[in-house]
């Protein structure tokens, strides 16, 4: 029986994928305070998201998000950067994850659903890690913006492979 070894890309996008994981847990050990960010710092350097946000609605964890009812433009567009680092860091670990890990799967449809379902329960042990934080509340809201995010990473992965499939068997015919 021949002994299975990552390859070298794999082992790369596993350590991106742990590196990921290791700035959520830094991120999720810091109070909502320590993250916070100043209006004026919001304005001065992220004042092109500003104008993009400043008018939109949005009905996230029950309830309805816009600069009026947040408190200024500067408090939605921090709102949106921060439900933006939920998808997209996510979004990087199933990519990463999948990626590094798709070769061990001997069924094709088990590797991307376990992928999806582990970077989940990585996603609700960090919001109990933000439980044990001071001045942070867990939210199953953002458990599922997470896993949004990992999903579409994966289904990226999976559509990039079915595309380079097509492409490979045109080749050869």
């Amino acid at each position: 029986m021949k002994k299975f070894r990552f390859t070298k890309n794999e082992e790369i996008y596993l350590l991106l994928a742990l590196f990921v994981l290791v700035l959520l847990f830094i991120s999720s050990s810091m109070t909502y305070h320590q993250q916070e960010m100043k209006p004026t710092s919001i304005n001065h350097h992220l004042s092109l998201i500003e104008e993009l946000v400043g008018n939109w609605n949005i009905y996230y964890g029950g309830k309805w998000h816009n600069a009026y009812l947040d408190g200024g433009v500067a408090s939605m567009t921090e709102f949106v950067i921060r439900k933006a680092a939920h998808f997209s860091s996510y979004f990087l670990v199933g990519l990463f994850g999948y990626l590094g890990l798709k070769r061990i799967f001997k069924i094709n449809w088990l590797g991307p659903l376990f992928i999806w379902l582990t970077v989940i329960g990585l996603a609700a042990f960090d919001e109990f890690h933000q439980f044990l934080t001071g001045d942070r509340t867990p939210s199953v809201h953002d458990i599922m913006l997470d896993g949004a995010g990992a999903l579409t990473g994966i289904l990226l992965c999976l559509i990039g492979q079915a595309v380079h499939t097509l492409i490979m068997k045109k080749k050869s015919s």
